[in-house]
């Protein structure tokens, strides 16, 4: 640059005062390169960070979704649950296994196109026909100790309460104390 001004036969002062300002200039553009270069490389980092952060969003989105429908899911299958219990209300079952075994099978069949309109009564009167040993019997014997099984030191007062007449008179002569204990 200094041979092309001094070839425009500019004296040398005039040449290192153009030549100080150009300096000048060259440095501030370096300046601004650089700070540019700065800033992009920062806008990269938060491009990446939006990104991450992008994410994240979307992964905590799903979950909030799942979440709800599971909860969606479960309120219904509470509802469908209570419904069928009122069906169920004044059934006992042998245990609670086979209940909600039936009630499982309820829910199932109600899903079921095949069933679109029937009713969880209609259902469950479907699924118990001749099915054995499901149900309480209600006029089950209840097993009472004979008058000659009865220990007299160990009846408790549920024994007792089974008893008969004819074993509480047994009760009384062979242990009269016990027996007025449990009249009380």
């Amino acid at each position: 640059m200094r041979e092309f001004l001094k070839g425009l036969e500019l004296d040398d002062e005039t040449i290192d005062s153009i030549m100080a300002e150009h300096g000048k200039l060259v440095t501030k553009d370096k300046e601004k390169i650089t700070d540019l270069q700065n800033k992009l490389s920062t806008l990269k980092e938060n491009s990446t960070e939006n990104n991450n952060w992008k994410e994240k969003y979307d992964e905590l989105n799903a979950k909030v979704e799942k979440e709800e429908q599971d909860k969606k899911l479960k309120e219904e299958d509470t509802i469908l649950t209570n419904n069928i219990n009122s069906v169920l209300k004044d059934k006992q079952f042998v245990n609670e296994y086979t209940k909600n075994s039936i009630i499982n099978e309820i829910k199932t069949a109600l899903k079921d196109n095949a069933n679109m309109g029937k009713s969880a009564k209609d259902l469950f009167e479907e699924i118990t026909k001749d099915k054995t040993d499901i149900f309480v019997n209600p006029n089950a014997q209840i097993d009472m100790p004979d008058v000659k099984d009865i220990e007299t030191g160990n009846v408790s007062k549920e024994d007792f309460d089974k008893m008969g007449y004819k074993e509480r008179v047994a009760f009384k002569q062979e242990n009269p104390e016990l027996f007025k204990k449990f009249n009380e």
